[in-house]
């Protein structure tokens, strides 16, 4: 049903009438109505930045957040995750160009995957949105990753040609191409990557008293994506935006490292294509935006080494989804405004395995709230609810109706030239288990029970500048409050894991970032960027239990990252490092259990060439530059010290 709805939503893009951007006089206007940045409280990483970094993958920019916990299971290739502020990866919505991207099968978005070459901007927004616009699955997760790409926006230049090639160790080879062509009214832009790499790596790490060498296999992968946007003003009041990505990976799946062995032999291929429209419209005091995507995503997992009679596991999905919404603010006066929102997501998954039963997911958001900006204060607050049925072949689970409010409010900047300005919110949130997670038969859990989140947040923002010298400081101290966690743990692979709830865990936190930049001369200037966080997140379910005031599996204590980048016009050097304190892998925190902490370093020399519209840059990182050894996830090696050349052309 839902393969038929994906072809017949092409068929209607014609029929669509579409309405008005806002940013008339901005030289690029994103066509996706996604989030506007608030420079002062929302942390952005914008495109300078992203280069100098020198990162492949969404899943390495976000390291540089404060909050952030990245699980990153064997480096090059592999799986990447995030946990915001202690919660899991499920309570965050990554967002690109206005619209949600999600997997209801595994419930986790591999960032792995999402590569940096097209990237402008990347945000993370724990509060309230500056955009009531985005899709209401958005406004109502945890936090939002909000990210905006160079194919979707209007340029002033009728030819824009983006080319990033990169060579590295482990055989790294990828290349990217964009090229974009824009008339006054609209643009059309088509885009392209291939990457490879064969992962084998070689590794150590500490079994008690003994230091284990060996090579890491089983790691080889190769990825490419392609595909088209499209974005077209109408009159005055109109904007279409459409586009349309189609990607596949083949890689090996590295399990945890077994003294003695090296054996794995598992393998996973995936195939996903993806449409998107969106139409906005402003008229007076009214905006809307009506969007819709549909997906079409293939996996398959084989595992030779399984011992049955077919002589080895092999399982084939199908996970179809398909999104409607609307959303749409009414200013009432100008410190009064209402917005509402609602979206319907069907998704369906198909499979060879017998057992799996087939699940169906509808699952409605839907959202009414208010916004009253006052001479000192702004509050904005919401009320929204999440209705989520499955079907099954072979198992009855029950509907879920939840109710969450929102309520922030957030002072206007004072004291001057050192631009303080104050912020506190209150959020509830949930979120459903995966298919994965209830039904597939070598991990699910069908009793596991929806994930529940309250959320108090209290920031502050300090930013003064004076001339030469320019600070952000955002600091911000934060109660979460989850009921029945859902904790996942990795055991065979990176495909099998482990569920369970955690009845009741308490997350106490405090993080801390700077972002300072001094021009010494019109041809000298530093910047440097340093973040910590303190988590503590404990099980409080039973006092009897043996796990009572124990900080919960693999979330560290104490987290920080430092940058520094020292530039002489456009040829410059980066120092970049990156830590955590020791974590457990089971929420039982003994000795046998503990993950040792760690810190890495990786350094780049980067210099720029500009011609006129031609923009060349160069760059050699080397990453882990002091080799050292470690894991984020127990006996998952990371790799040690590894290289990495890229060269970035842009035509304007």
């Amino acid at each position: 049903m839902l393969k038929k709805l994906f072809y017949i939503l092409i068929l209607l893009i014609p029929h669509l009438t579409f309405a008005q951007l806002t940013d008339k006089d901005l030289q690029e206007i994103i066509v996706s109505d996604s989030l506007r940045i608030l420079k002062t409280r929302i942390p952005t990483i914008k495109r300078a930045t992203i280069l100098e970094l020198n990162f492949e993958d969404v899943g390495q920019l976000l390291q540089k957040f404060a909050g952030i916990n990245v699980k990153s299971y064997g480096g090059l290739g592999g799986l990447k995750t995030i946990s915001v502020r202690g919660l899991g990866s499920q309570h965050t919505s990554i967002v690109v160009d206005g619209f949600t991207n999600s997997n209801t099968q595994t419930g986790q978005v591999n960032l792995g995957q999402i590569q940096s070459d097209n990237i402008e901007s990347i945000s993370l927004v724990t509060g309230g949105q500056k955009s009531v616009l985005v899709p209401t699955s958005a406004q109502v997760a945890g936090s939002i990753v909000c990210i905006e790409t160079f194919e979707n926006t209007f340029s002033a230049e009728k030819h824009k040609v983006r080319f990033a090639s990169k060579l590295g160790s482990f055989d790294q080879f990828d290349n990217y191409l964009s090229y974009k062509f824009s008339l006054k009214k609209m643009f059309v832009s088509a885009f392209g990557k291939y990457r490879f790499a064969n992962g084998i790596y070689p590794y150590s790490f500490q079994n008690g008293q003994t230091t284990y060498s060996g090579t890491r296999y089983n790691n080889h992968f190769q990825d490419a994506y392609g595909g088209l946007s499209f974005g077209c003003r109408l009159a005055e009041n109109g904007l279409l935006s459409f586009s349309y990505r189609s990607d596949w990976s083949n890689q090996e799946l590295p399990g945890a490292v077994i003294l003695y062995s090296d054996n794995s032999f598992q393998t996973l291929q995936t195939a996903n294509n993806r449409l998107q429209i969106g139409y906005s419209h402003f008229y007076n005091k009214w905006s809307l935006r009506i969007f819709s995507n549909a997906s079409i995503g293939k996996l398959n997992y084989t595992d030779s080494s399984f011992l049955n009679t077919a002589g080895g596991l092999f399982s084939n999905y199908e996970n179809d989804q398909i999104h409607f919404g609307i959303n749409s603010q009414h200013t009432i006066s100008k410190k009064i405004s209402m917005f509402f929102g609602t979206e319907e997501q069907v998704s369906k998954l198909r499979s060879n395995n017998s057992v799996f039963g087939a699940p169906v997911r509808w699952h409605n958001f839907s959202l009414l709230g208010t916004k009253l900006s006052l001479k000192s204060f702004t509050i904005t607050g919401h009320l929204s609810s999440q209705f989520v049925q499955d079907l099954n072949d072979t198992l009855i689970i029950p509907s879920v109706f939840k109710v969450n409010p929102f309520v922030q409010i957030e002072s206007k900047e004072f004291f001057g030239k050192l631009n303080l300005s104050t912020f506190a919110f209150y959020r509830n949130s949930f979120r459903m288990p995966s298919f994965n997670e209830l039904y597939y038969n070598s991990i699910g859990n069908s009793k596991l029970k929806p994930e529940e989140a309250n959320q108090v947040t209290l920031g502050i923002v300090l930013c003064p500048t004076n001339g030469k010298f320019s600070l952000v400081n955002r600091t911000n101290f934060y109660f979460n409050q989850v009921k029945n966690k859902i904790v996942a743990i990795p055991t065979k692979n990176l495909f099998v894991w482990s569920m369970q709830n955690v009845g009741k865990v308490n997350i106490y936190g405090a993080e801390s970032s700077f972002e300072l930049n001094y021009k010494f001369t019109d041809k000298w200037n530093i910047n440097s960027l340093f973040n910590y966080t303190l988590q503590l997140a404990t099980d409080i379910t039973d006092r009897n239990n043996p796990t009572f005031g124990h900080q919960i599996a693999y979330l560290p204590k104490h987290t920080f990252n430092a940058d520094i980048s020292l530039k002489r016009k456009n040829t410059g050097l980066r120092w970049s490092t990156f830590g955590n304190s020791l974590r457990y892998s089971l929420n039982e925190n003994t000795l046998a259990n503990e993950v040792a902490g760690f810190v890495t370093s990786d350094v780049s020399v980067f210099t720029s060439v500009k011609l006129k519209k031609n923009d060349l840059r160069i760059q050699f990182s080397c990453k882990n530059i002091f080799n050292s050894s470690y894991a984020i996830v127990r006996y998952y090696v990371m790799p040690g010290r590894n290289y990495l050349i890229s060269l970035n052309y842009a035509f304007n």
